[in-house]
């Protein structure tokens, strides 16, 4: 279905919230663990006179807050919004998610009962409504929680929107309790090749699973850009890769259900074939590790040296290796792949020399805590690189005044490819 253009055109909003010469559109949220459309995302457009181009959403909002009609606009879009949900809430099981101009929460005397008297006036339950605040928008945060507390009272759901871009903050973040948490575009864009952008994610969905919130992975583009968030737990998912924003409901829910169908079926084979790619380098890993277990001498530790710089030569994917001993204390120097330039990194990340003290670090204290012999890291910020890794430990004797514990550091962008033979 085609829509109409969005064009910068010259416009009165005076005339147009007059005449109430607004459209809705919507676009799906879709969960792709229930294979269901979660939510319905209202935007508004304008309508012109003399033209069937429409009006864009960000000149309206800039024109209201020009001519200080910003709370007028923003309940007549609202009102919008729910007139045309209404006509097609029966068919569908779907949430509306509506946005609010949270810029002007606490400018408003007669804000306090608009949306809870509007929603129930046309007939839907609040638990079945949405509320998308932009928290770093706000001008005041007493302001912002109270308008919070007192329609999360009322039963609606608080969404935080844009999360991750702007000023957003952790802890307004905290104090908005929010049921659903819309990670920006800009820390999705290209996140299934930046690991940076998914430890972000990983650690904003960590939190949000701890404060009892939903991650939603907002202006998704590409198929990849879903496996990677889906990979990293994530479940609710909107953008162009799921479905384009339209006025017709019926005929979006519709291409939208087979989207999701389309789109599950791809992310599950991922999903399958990184289950067998991690069973088969776990098996790698060990392989390696065998190996490299056969060169050591304890006797004669100095000796060490060349063979480590040998084996990290032939094996592009390892960033360090050392040995510790039964007490966490490093007994070999770090070596290195010669592959990494410590002169372009900050003074900070340096590897670690022979006396190091590793025992509080999780890959040695790993033994005493599991009672296990190997162990491999979740990924970390190397202090020898400042690289993203996982360290893979091997105790070699349970003695800890004898033993040995055999550490080797891993890129994690090399990680998933298949790791080289001795």
């Amino acid at each position: 279905m085609l829509s109409p253009m969005i064009r910068r055109r010259p416009f009165k909003l005076q005339d147009i919230i007059k005449s109430e010469r607004l459209c809705t559109y919507f676009q799906p949220i879709v969960s792709l663990k229930t294979g269901t459309i979660f939510a319905y995302e209202a935007l508004v457009r304008g309508l012109t006179v003399d033209s069937p181009d429409l009006i864009a959403p960000h000149d309206l909002f800039q024109e209201a807050d020009r001519i200080t009609k910003a709370a007028e606009f923003d309940r007549l879009c609202r009102k919008k919004a729910l007139e045309s949900f209404r006509r097609f809430h029966n068919e569908s099981s779907a949430m509306m998610f509506m946005n609010i101009n949270t810029s002007a929460i606490g400018h408003r005397g007669d804000e306090k009962p608009h949306i809870s008297t509007i929603t129930h006036q046309m007939g839907f339950d609040p638990k079945n409504i949405g509320l998308e605040l932009v928290e770093s928008r706000s001008q005041s945060s007493d302001d912002l929680i109270e308008f919070v507390n007192r329609y999360r009272d009322s039963g609606f759901l608080i969404v935080v929107d844009d999360f991750g871009c702007e000023q957003s903050n952790i802890d307004r973040l905290i104090q908005i309790h929010p049921d659903i948490i819309k990670i920006d575009r800009c820390l999705i864009s290209g996140i299934e090749s930046d690991p940076y952008r998914q430890s972000i994610l990983k650690s904003i969905h960590s939190l949000a699973e701890m404060t009892g919130s939903l991650c939603l992975a907002e202006g998704v583009e590409t198929i990849d850009e879903i496996r990677a968030c889906h990979e990293l737990g994530i479940d609710l998912y909107q953008g162009f890769a799921i479905a384009y924003p339209s006025p017709d409901l019926p005929t979006l829910e519709r291409e939208t259900e087979e989207r999701i169908k389309v789109v599950q079926e791809e992310v599950r084979e991922l999903s399958l074939g990184n289950l067998r790619k991690r069973r088969r380098l776990t098996g790698d890993i060990n392989v390696l590790a065998d190996w490299l277990i056969r060169q050591i001498v304890p006797e004669n530790l100095g000796a060490m040296t060349q063979v480590f710089e040998e084996f990290i030569a032939m094996n592009s994917e390892i960033e360090c290796i050392y040995l510790l001993d039964g007490e966490g204390r490093q007994v070999t120097e770090t070596i290195s792949s010669p592959l990494l330039s410590f002169q372009t990194r900050p003074s900070i990340f340096k590897p670690a020399r022979s006396g190091a003290d590793h025992s509080f670090k999780p890959y040695f204290t790993c033994f005493e805590a599991l009672g296990i012999h190997r162990y491999l890291t979740d990924v970390y910020l190397s202090l020898a690189s400042g690289n993203l890794c996982r360290t893979f430990s091997v105790q070699l004797a349970p003695d800890r005044e004898t033993g040995f514990i055999l550490c080797m550091d891993f890129l994690e962008e090399s990680i998933r490819t298949p790791a080289a033979r001795p």
